[in-house]
C-alpha cells in the first residue's frame, strides 16, 4: 500500500517457462470445479484447535495491542481510543522483557499438536513478536529512528464510526498526552542520528502542526456542545505547539546528523528473516533480484517494439506514459477503470469476489494528500458498515499548466495503479481479510505478502489474466511499476550491503526504471530508512513461484481462482509460511 512509507517484503514467469509473454491466458476463464478445490484444500483430518494454544495466543494478542493502542484504533477496536503508547526507557525495557517471554512461549508450543489455521498463527505471532523484538534490540529504532514516533489523528475524523463527540473525546485524550509523548521520544534520541531519517521525521512532524491546527479543528466544526469544543481546541492548539517544539529539536539534531544510515549485510538479512520466515544468502538474493530486472527489461523492449520498431525503447516509453486523461477527468477515469476491472475478474473467474462492497473514488481530502494514489479501507473489526475510499489527488489548481499536466498519471500508469489498490489487490486483499475467522490472521500485515500480493496481481491481470493482453501500451504501463519495483530490491541491497552511495542509487532509478529526477532522488532516499521495500518484488517472485509448484503438484486440477482463494484465506501471514501451509512442511525453498 502506498500509504506505508512512514509506518512502520525460481521461475522466471507464472508458469515457470522461460519468456514473459509465455504465460497468457492460464487464469482467464477457468472454472473453479470440486477436484480443484480439493486439491487446495487443508488436510481432511488436521489436528483439532488446541485450547491451551488459543489461550497463549489470546494473551500474545492482547499484549501486543496494549503495547502499540494505535494498531488497536485502525483495526476498528474501539477500545484503544484515545490512547497513547508510553515510550519511556523504561517502558520499553519491560516490553522487550515481555516479547521475550511472550515469544519464548509461543516457540515453545509443539506446532504438530495444532491445527492448520493455528499453525499459521504461531509462525504469525513469531514473527510479528521477533521483528519487533529486532526492531528494537538490533535496529534501535527507539533510539535511532525519529520516524517511529509520530501520533495519528486521521483515523479520528475520516469515517463516522461513532458520534462526533465521542471521536472529539479520543482526539483530546490524545492531543493532551502529545506532551509527555514527544518529551520521551526527545529523551530517547541518540544524538547523532542517520540525516536521512532525521528529514522524514522533520517533514512528517511539520506536516503533523498543520493537519492538528487545520484538518482536525474543521473535521470537529459542527460539535454542539460548546464546553467540549472549547476543550477539544485547547488540547488542540497543545499538541501543536508540542509539534512544533519537536520540530525545532529536530532541527538541531538535523545540524548533527550523519550519513551512516545503511545496516550491514548480517543485519539487513536478519531482518528480512525475522519478518518473512526468509533465510536466504545475499549472492542468492541478489540474483533474483537481477533475473527479475532482466526479465522486465527484455519485455518492456519488445512491448516498445511492437508500437514502433524503429524508435529508442525510452522514446517509446514517454509515449505511452504521455497519454494521460485531463487533470479534471482523472477521478473518472478512475472510477472506468474500478468497473471494467471488477468484471473482468467476476466474468473470468479469477479470484472471488466475496462482498458486494466497493472502493468509492474520491479527491483526497487535504489531510491525507501525501501520495498520488492509495486505498484508505476500514478496519476489520468495525461494528457497523463503513465506507473504503480509493483516494485520487489531483492537481494543485494553482500550479503552472506545465506542472499540472506533469503531475497527472499516465492512463496506463494509472491503470496500474487501481489494479494494486483495489481490483484485484489491496481493497480485494482486505474483503478477503475481513472473511477469515482467526482475529490474529485478521490483524497483522505482512509487508512481502500484502504488497508482494498487489503486485503479483499487476502482472497477473494483464498476462495470466487476459486483462488488454494484447495491448502493448497496457503491457508498458505494467512494465514501468515492475521496473521501477526491481531497482527498489537492487537498490536496498546495494544501500545497505554494498556501500552504494543515494546518487548512484537515483542514477539507476533513472537508468533502468525510466524514473525523472524527482521521482528517482524521493526512491533512493526512501530505500535509506525503508530498506525492505523490496518487499513488493520478493512477495511477487514468492507468490508466482508458490502458484508453479501448486501447479506443479496438482496438474490438470490446478485452478487459478482456487489457488488465489486459498492463497488469501491466511489473512496477510508471511508468504513462506502460506507455503508450508499449502504444500507441508517440506514445500522447499520460497525463491
Amino acid at each position: 500500500m502506498k500509504r506505508t512509507i512512514t509506518r512502520l517484503v525460481v521461475g522466471c514467469c507464472l508458469c515457470g517457462t522461460a519468456t514473459w509473454a509465455a504465460c497468457a491466458s492460464d487464469d482467464a476463464g477457468q472454472k473453479p470445479d470440486p477436484a480443484s478445490a480439493a486439491a487446495t484444500a487443508p488436510p481432511a483430518s488436521p489436528p483439532p484447535a488446541d485450547p491451551a494454544f488459543a489461550a497463549l495466543a489470546d494473551k500474545t494478542y492482547q499484549a501486543y495491542l496494549e503495547t502499540h493502542p494505535g494498531l488497536g484504533v485502525e483495526l476498528g477496536l474501539h477500545a484503544y481510543d484515545g490512547r497513547v503508547p508510553d515510550v519511556s526507557a523504561g517502558a520499553i525495557q519491560r516490553e522487550t522483557a515481555q516479547l521475550h517471554e511472550l515469544e519464548a512461549e509461543v516457540a515453545a508450543v509443539d506446532a504438530q499438536r495444532l491445527s492448520t489455521i493455528q499453525r499459521v498463527e504461531r509462525e504469525v505471532l513469531l514473527s510479528v513478536l521477533r521483528n519487533a523484538l529486532f526492531r528494537i534490540e538490533v535496529l534501535r529504532y527507539p533510539q535511532r529512528n525519529p520516524i517511529v514516533y509520530s501520533l495519528s489523528l486521521s483515523e479520528y475524523i475520516s469515517r463516522p464510526y461513532a458520534p462526533l463527540a465521542d471521536r472529539a473525546q479520543a482526539v483530546i485524550q490524545v492531543a493532551n498526552a502529545s506532551p509527555t509523548f514527544f518529551a520521551q521520544a526527545q529523551e530517547n534520541l541518540d544524538e547523532v542520528m542517520p540525516r536521512t531519517f532525521v528529514n522524514i521525521a522533520l517533514l512528517q512532524t511539520k506536516g503533523t502542526v498543520t493537519f492538528v491546527r487545520d484538518d482536525v479543528k474543521l473535521a470537529f466544526a459542527d460539535l454542539q456542545d460548546p464546553k467540549l469544543a472549547a476543550k477539544l481546541a485547547a488540547a488542540l492548539d497543545t499538541m501543536a505547539s508540542t509539534l512544533e517544539q519537536h520540530a525545532t529539536f529536530l532541527e538541531q539534531r538535523l545540524a548533527k546528523a550523519d550519513d551512516n544510515y545503511a545496516l550491514g549485510t548480517e543485519t539487513f538479512l536478519g531482518l528480512l528473516k525475522v519478518q518473512n520466515t526468509l533465510d536466504i544468502d545475499l549472492p542468492t538474493l541478489k540474483a533474483v533480484a537481477e533475473r527479475d530486472l532482466a526479465r522486465n527489461t527484455k519485455a518492456i523492449e519488445a512491448a516498445a517494439r511492437r508500437i514502433d520498431k524503429d524508435r529508442p525503447v525510452a522514446d517509446v516509453v514517454a509515449e505511452v506514459l504521455a497519454n494521460k486523461p485531463a487533470a479534471d477527468a482523472v477521478l473518472d477515469e478512475a472510477r472506468a477503470q474500478m468497473t471494467e476491472l471488477r468484471a473482468h475478474i467476476k466474468d473470468n473467474n479469477i479470484v472471488t469476489i466475496p462482498s458486494d462492497d466497493v472502493a468509492e473514488v474520491k479527491v483526497t481530502p487535504p489531510f491525507l494528500r501525501y501520495n498520488f494514489a492509495f486505498l484508505d479501507g476500514a478496519g476489520p473489526f468495525e461494528s457497523t458498515p463503513l465506507p473504503s475510499f480509493y483516494y485520487i489527488t489531483p492537481p494543485d489548481p494553482s500550479w503552472p499548466p506545465e506542472k499540472q499536466a506533469a503531475y497527472v498519471p499516465g492512463k496506463t500508469d494509472l491503470l496500474g495503479t487501481s489494479i494494486h489498490e483495489v481490483w484485484p489487490g489491496h481493497f480485494l486483499h482486505m474483503l478477503h481479510k475481513k472473511q477469515v475467522p482467526s482475529k490474529i490472521l485478521k490483524s497483522f500485515w505482512n509487508y512481502a505478502m500484502g504488497e508482494g500480493w498487489a503486485h503479483y496481481v499487476e502482472e497477473m491481470m494483464v498476462t495470466t489474466g487476459g486483462y488488454h493482453a494484447d495491448d502493448p501500451a497496457t503491457q508498458i504501463g505494467m512494465l514501468i511499476n515492475a521496473l521501477l519495483r526491481n531497482v527498489r530490491f537492487l537498490s536496498a541491497i546495494g544501500l545497505h550491503c554494498e556501500g552504494m552511495t543515494v546518487a548512484a542509487s537515483e542514477a539507476m532509478f533513472k537508468a533502468r526504471a525510466f524514473q525523472d529526477d524527482g521521482n528517482a532522488q524521493q526512491q533512493a532516499v526512501r530505500g535509506t530508512f525503508d530498506p525492505m521495500y523490496l518487499s513488493y518484488t520478493l512477495g511477487k517472485l514468492m507468490i508466482m513461484k508458490l502458484k508453479g509448484d501448486v501447479r506443479a503438484e496438482q496438474g490438470d486440477a490446478f485452478s487459478a481462482q482456487a489457488f488465489h482463494d486459498r492463497f488469501l484465506s491466511y489473512g496477510a501471514a508471511p508468504v513462506p509460511v502460506i507455503r508450508r501451509a499449502m504444500l507441508g512442511d517440506d514445500a522447499g525453498p520460497a525463491l
